[in-house]
């Protein structure tokens, strides 16, 4: 089962490349990308959440980037709707590698049936906004933590289907 929509690895790419502007090697870190999505597995982690294993696929002509303390939450009109926690990574360094994942996503003990329901709106959710914190680590050791905030889900989501398209 293919899914395009990779609602937490684009931002946390973008996440990286904001980090690491400074970077002499800035060029090649802008070039990571991710080249394929795919959802191996779905199994149900308790009555409010679900395990998702996902098999990424990521270019990356830079340096190796180690991503720890990968969180995420789904918010419509201020309510949060969801969270999503991932396992660390590592992305090595000079090279196109697929990356097998653990993301854990509950509802959120706020979160109703209806609130749910109203997602299945398309223009409902293309007003959710995302957020994600993340910790990249570099091989020196260097770490800063990075948060996004309010990230409009619908441009994340129009920003994939592009990506994909070329």
């Amino acid at each position: 089962m293919k899914k395009r929509h990779s609602y937490i690895l684009i931002p946390v790419v973008t996440a990286l490349i904001m980090c690491l502007t400074g970077c002499s090697n800035i060029q090649k870190v802008k070039e990571i990308r991710v080249t394929s999505l795919m959802i191996e597995k779905i199994s149900p982690a308790g009555l409010r959440g679900l395990d998702v294993y996902l098999a990424v696929g990521i270019d990356n002509p830079a340096f190796q980037i180690g991503l720890t303390e990968i969180n995420g939450s789904l918010t419509h009109s201020g309510k949060v709707l969801g969270r999503l926690a991932m396992d660390p990574v590592t992305i090595y360094g000079k090279s196109a590698e697929i990356y097998h994942l653990k993301a854990n996503v509950s509802l959120d003990q706020e979160a109703t049936l209806r609130d749910l329901m109203t997602l299945a709106d398309p223009q409902k959710l293309y007003e959710c906004m995302v957020n994600i914190s993340v910790r990249p680590v570099l091989k020196s050791g260097l770490s800063v933590p990075i948060e996004l905030k309010d990230i409009p889900l619908k441009k994340l989501l129009n920003s994939e289907n592009n990506e994909t398209k070329k």
